[in-house]
């Protein structure tokens, strides 16, 4: 029973990197996971060796597994969503009024990205330190965002920044490369 269960896992496995570089190849069948190596699987593994200069047999030997494996690999370091930036440090986290902070910096260059599709947010510094104009931004977000009015960079108003990125900035140049359509974990995001 083991090897069944072992099996399909592979199939699996082999059905999800296909289907994602179906998105760039679009010869290639969009798959389902089901773990059971159906007639649409054998069609994209034939049609991925045919397209990779692999002999077309239909099985996945050594040779064809780890051409997948790397056109899967390639195909996320340079198509796929990027790793996300840990800026914060775990627990709990404030860089309080006249303070600094690289946080404090990191939030500066997404306030300056975020003052040209809202107006609300005053000029740009990058000066590291929460103060000036970059008080008065975290005070305005937090504001609309319901949250206590600190001024403080804590973790709560950072969530509530880097969505208002993610939704003004990051969606807005998606859209500028791939047209209108938003996908559903971009949505979740705003």
């Amino acid at each position: 029973m083991e090897r069944d269960n072992n099996t399909a896992a592979s199939i699996r496995d082999l059905q999800h990197m296909l289907d994602r570089l179906s998105r760039r190849y679009p010869q290639l069948p969009r798959l389902v996971e089901t773990g059971i190596f159906d007639e649409l699987t054998l069609e994209a593994v034939m049609i991925f060796q045919r397209d990779f200069g692999l002999p077309v047999t239909g099985v996945v030997d050594h040779d064809s597994w780890y051409a997948i494996v790397e056109a899967y690999r390639d195909d996320l370091l340079h198509y796929g969503a990027p790793a996300p930036l840990l800026v914060l440090p775990d627990g709990e986290f404030s860089t309080g009024a006249g303070e600094a902070s690289e946080p404090v910096r990191i939030a500066q260059a997404l306030f300056c990205a975020l003052s040209v599709p809202l107006v609300n947010f005053g000029p740009c510094e990058t000066d590291l330190v929460n103060q000036g104009a970059t008080q008065n931004n975290l005070l305005l977000l937090q504001q609309l965002a319901g949250l206590p009015e600190t001024g403080n960079l804590d973790r709560v108003t950072w969530e509530y920044l880097t969505r208002l990125y993610h939704a003004y900035v990051v969606r807005d140049a998606r859209s500028a490369y791939s047209g209108p359509a938003v996908s559903a974990a971009e949505e979740s995001l705003s």
